[in-house]
């Protein structure tokens, strides 16, 4: 049975109160009707695995992130903001992976992480009913539906309500407010920081929360007598393992992050730290979601350097210093890159590119290296993955975008499966069928 929207508002708002954060539960007007409640009884994920999305908003130009110089095209569409092929002594160059593609110049922080496998690209991934739309394509990937997003919850939140976690804080995102991919039944929060969970003068401690949301569960018997048997026990244990994030969390505030020293001093490596920080604190983080946003180049992108090339520069910084941060823990840890579409594979009027089709994903962590090496075992040393469709006109989407050949469902559903250890990864990511990418072990 689903817990009301009524009791739930009550709950989640004295847990609010206390926390200073976004409580996933309580839905507001005009947002998505969730999904299933959480399973009790579900199986418990693999121990110790944590999956880190970061969402470049606004359809990142996966051309120009992972450049494919190998193919001659590329240069006919991109006169002014490709990147040229790798020429020994030229920093604005591409940085070889693999004598057909390279990495953007700026991306030089991750080419150690290429070159011993912890990091790995899958091109021309995508699916098949692409709108080019920033709302319903964010959305798509968000919840890991086609189509109709309208009624979705996001899939990390369908696997956390699809599995058991083994600690007090199983999903964070770092930001203002919740995404749509953390939304739904199951308990994620949303904060700036953890050094911003300092308790407020005048605030309850964690005792007098517990007593207002049982207040509140006193004083409504009509949803009392709606909430009895599994529901109750899920809002039970909801509730305590709110309170015991809260005080881990509230602890780990106090302590002094070494390591803060490590990242950029910019919006991507200061969520990067806190993420981090939660990681190294055991505190059972299995899912984290942080944004970078600014992606979307339609005039002045630039080429080596520029509005994209900065971008790329963040993305590149913050991922190598949190590798290094978490140095051993990164062995149970995958970071993966999501973004809106691809860019146009032809460059427009005004030195930009517009909305397009088949993209690129980053992914890292010591998952991906064993993958890595077992390819390498085998004769099939990887740095990019995926079937490469071509750039000439006759190869491409509509004659104008990068063609998909790897639907972005399967490397979620290895994601899901094969890393968090979910068997239920088709009720994570319904309606469809899977195909292997070998992409983490």
């Amino acid at each position: 049975m689903y817990l009301t929207r009524r009791y739930f508002l009550k709950a989640s708002g004295a847990v609010a109160v206390y926390l200073g954060v976004s409580p996933l539960s309580v839905l507001r007007a005009g947002e998505p009707t969730p999904g299933p409640a959480p399973v009790l009884g579900a199986p418990v994920v693999k121990k110790g695995k944590t999956l880190v999305v970061i969402f470049l908003r606004g359809g990142a130009d996966g051309l120009n992130l992972v450049v494919p110089y190998g193919d001659p095209a590329y240069y006919e569409l991109r006169k002014s903001i490709n990147i040229a092929k790798p020429t020994q002594g030229n920093d604005a160059a591409a940085l070889d992976l693999d004598g057909f593609f390279g990495l953007h110049p700026r991306l030089s922080p991750l080419r150690s992480h290429f070159d011993s496998g912890l990091a790995v690209a899958a091109h021309a991934v995508g699916y098949s009913k692409n709108t080019r739309s920033h709302f319903e394509e964010q959305d798509t990937w968000e919840t890991g539906i086609v189509g109709n997003t309208l009624h979705s919850d996001g899939w990390l939140n369908r696997h956390l309500a699809t599995s058991t976690g083994r600690g007090p804080l199983r999903a964070v995102s770092i930001g203002e407010s919740l995404p749509r991919i953390l939304h739904g039944r199951a308990q994620a929060v949303a904060m700036r920081g953890i050094d911003d969970l300092v308790l407020p003068s005048g605030k309850a401690p964690p005792e007098t929360v517990a007593a207002a949301l049982e207040h509140a569960y006193c004083s409504a018997p009509d949803e009392r007598r709606a909430l009895r048997g599994p529901a109750m026990d899920l809002l039970s244990q909801s509730t305590k393992m709110t309170l015991d994030g809260v005080r881990e969390l509230r602890e780990l505030a106090k302590e002094k992050d070494t390591n803060s020293e490590l990242y950029p001093k910019n919006g991507l490596g200061r969520k990067l730290a806190q993420v981090a920080r939660l990681i190294k604190a055991d505190v059972g983080l299995e899912v984290a979601e942080v944004d970078l946003g600014g992606w979307d180049t339609h005039s002045g992108q630039g080429g080596a350097s520029g509005q994209f090339a900065n971008l790329a520069s963040e993305l590149a910084g913050g991922l190598d210093a949190f590798a290094k941060d978490l140095a051993e823990k990164m062995d149970d840890v995958v970071v993966v890159t999501l973004t809106d579409f691809g860019r146009t594979a032809a460059e427009n009027g005004t030195q930009g590119t517009d909305h397009g089709w088949g993209n690129c994903m980053i992914l890292m962590g010591g998952p991906v290296q064993r993958a890595s090496a077992a390819a390498a075992s085998e004769g099939k040393a990887r740095k990019v993955v995926g079937k490469w469709p071509g750039l000439a006109p006759d190869q491409l989407h509509q004659r104008r975008d990068l063609l998909h050949t790897t639907d972005f469902r399967d490397v979620l559903g290895e994601l899901v499966a094969t890393h968090l250890g979910n068997e239920n990864v088709k009720s994570v990511l319904p309606s469809h069928e899977f195909k292997p990418v070998g992409l983490v072990i």
